[in-house]
């Protein structure tokens, strides 16, 4: 008896504590936006704001972390559509099974989310708005993307194996690069125009009827398969100019899609 008395007492003085740290840091960040000394556009107090986001996200359950993601885009601090001077950084953040779970009668509003480079090994986003996202050079292994909306999103050069997307058209985003090998694509699934697709992989993905997923009856003008490894192992469009991303390649897609 004393032994479960001693790790309830434990667990409450955990949670106790991640509860104070999640008020902590949503305070704290709730006054510095308002003085008139902080400004957004200074390096140095973004820098101070990315320490004491990452070290919150390292301290809080994922429902918290969830909270503090929402929190920020909110804020304004974590958006497509702001100046990049303006924007924080949260490359390398932990965002480790945290779960963006809307419904269809209200889905999650996480358009224009800026979260390149992000530590997200199953966080799973349904029924959520990802227009405009950017989710550029993130690691996303079994990421679940399901009944969302990601058009004119970009997920450039993610690592992303054996993800699941399901009831999802694909429209304007950048797929270049990326690594989506063994991916199943469940439900029904779209592919419309200005999809790139260029050097990813998607060898052994499947569809929800558990085949090979066909894309040769797609227009290459719609999506673009430069160098693309199909499920099968095969590629249909080779660019040997193009299989070794210098950096300033792809930049030209970037602005294509946000357009």
């Amino acid at each position: 008896v004393s032994n479960e008395n001693r790790k309830q007492d434990q667990l409450q003085a955990d949670e106790l504590n991640i509860r104070k740290t999640f008020e902590t840091y949503i305070d704290h960040v709730s006054i510095l936006l308002v003085d008139h000394k902080f400004n957004r556009s200074n390096p140095e107090h973004l820098l101070y704001l990315r320490v004491k986001t990452l070290t919150a996200l390292r301290h809080v359950d994922v429902n918290r972390k969830r909270d503090i993601i929402l929190f920020l885009h909110e804020s304004r601090l974590i958006r497509s559509d702001i100046p990049d001077t303006e924007r924080l950084n949260l490359i390398s953040a932990d965002l480790q099974n945290v779960q963006f779970l809307g419904s269809p009668d209200t889905p999650y509003q996480l358009d224009y989310i800026y979260l390149p480079g992000i530590y997200a090994p199953n966080i799973v986003f349904s029924w959520c708005s990802l227009k405009y996202a950017v989710f550029d050079h993130a690691s996303m292994s079994n990421v679940q993307i399901l009944n969302s909306t990601i058009s004119y999103s970009s997920f450039y050069q993610i690592n992303a194996p054996n993800a699941i997307i399901g009831d999802i058209i694909f429209h304007r985003n950048n797929f270049s690069n990326a690594i989506l090998i063994g991916t199943h694509f469940a439900g029904i699934i779209g592919w419309k125009e200005g999809v790139f697709l260029t050097n990813a992989d998607l060898f052994v993905s499947y569809t929800f009827e558990e085949s090979a997923l066909n894309f040769h009856n797609y227009d290459i003008n719609s999506l673009n398969f430069q160098n693309l490894r199909f499920p099968d192992g095969s590629f249909r469009s080779i660019d040997s100019s193009n299989l070794i991303d210098d950096g300033g390649a792809e930049k030209g897609v970037g602005f294509i899609l946000y357009f």
